[in-house]
């Protein structure tokens, strides 16, 4: 999903130089809404986990609230999608952070 919406921003200029994406096969919005479903299964899925797996379904919460501004995005403003790309590098931190919290207190639990 993070690279689907890292696409989105260069729709425009990956076309120009042929260069293919999932954002220049389908289109800005297709793309944004893609990522926005993934974000979300990926959320969905963790709460079927052993505890404390379901905790981390968090996590996904940052990234649903950053994609969910371009969900209308057009390919001919697609370049807008560079603010919510340049937040994905703090979102990661704090994911990583969280889920890596959390496998740390699951190997405690189950050692």
């Amino acid at each position: 999903a993070s690279h689907a919406f890292g696409a989105v921003q260069d729709v425009v200029a990956d076309r120009e130089a042929g260069i293919s994406s999932i954002a220049t096969a389908r289109g800005a919005r297709w793309t944004v809404w893609f990522a926005l479903v993934c974000y979300a299964l990926s959320g969905l899925v963790m709460l079927g986990t052993a505890w404390p797996g379901p905790l981390a379904a968090i996590a996904a919460i940052p990234y649903l609230v950053a994609v969910w501004p371009y969900r209308s995005i057009r390919d001919a403003d697609a370049e807008r999608a560079t603010i919510g790309w340049r937040r994905f590098l703090w979102i990661n931190q704090f994911a990583g952070f969280v889920v890596t919290l959390l496998l740390i207190w699951w190997w405690i639990l189950t050692a």
